[in-house]
């Protein structure tokens, strides 16, 4: 692994402001939407028994909007972490990009790529699990 500092390119997409303005949008309509008051119940809980895995999100992105962060990691707490880290990428990349400073970038090899979708099915996985367990 590597670690870079590299110069924005011109027409290059900036996807920490893409999917972190999008995780923000989220949260601004669980604040200031009743979204628990029309979004549907899960189908593969209904049919199964079991919670899906992102059982929960919709819940958690609410409380995460309303400052209950506790509560969000309860309900969901993968869906809670990966809304935190996209706004805190989406804040990131938009201070480089109006203040133009180099980016951090990390090269991984082939194997660590594979290293780290593998943690993240594992993530996904364990995440999974305690939905199943904590309801």
């Amino acid at each position: 692994m590597r670690v870079i500092l590299k110069k924005r390119t011109q027409g290059r997409t900036e996807f920490g402001i893409i999917y972190g303005g999008i995780a923000l949008l989220a949260i601004c309509v669980g604040r200031f939407v009743p979204v628990l008051s029309f979004a549907p119940s899960c189908v593969f809980k209904g049919l199964t028994g079991v919670p899906c895995p992102t059982c929960g999100a919709t819940r958690s992105v609410v409380h995460l909007a309303s400052g209950e962060f506790f509560a969000s990691f309860g309900m969901n707490p993968l869906v809670s972490l990966c809304f935190v880290i996209a706004a805190l990428a989406f804040f990131y990349s938009l201070i480089t990009l109006i203040v133009d400073i180099p980016r951090i970038g990390i090269i991984l090899s082939d194997h660590e790529k594979n290293i780290v979708r593998s943690g993240a099915v594992a993530l996904a996985l364990v995440n999974w699990c305690y939905l199943i367990i904590s309801r």
